[in-house]
């Protein structure tokens, strides 16, 4: 799961879905290694939190939007 950007100690990565069900856009974020939420990539909605991610950090994502949608179409591209 290729890391697109670190913020302080969480890191926001995207996954290679080849071959298995996709799922809308995402990315998930990991603090100090341990995954803690989960967000859409095009409507930014955080989900499958298991804590509140830091303001900072969402708006952190937001700005990096375009990167982690491009990291996600190269990781999934089925042709």
């Amino acid at each position: 799961m290729p890391r697109v950007f670190s913020y302080r100690n969480y890191g926001v990565y995207v996954l290679d879905e080849r071959g298995s069900p996709h799922h809308l856009p995402h990315a998930h974020v990991k603090h100090r290694g341990r995954r803690v939420a989960s967000v859409f990539l095009v409507s930014l909605e955080v989900f499958n939190a298991i804590e509140r991610l830091p303001p900072d950090l969402v708006r952190m994502i937001a700005s990096e939007q375009s990167a982690l949608l491009e990291a996600w179409e190269e990781l999934n591209d089925d042709t």
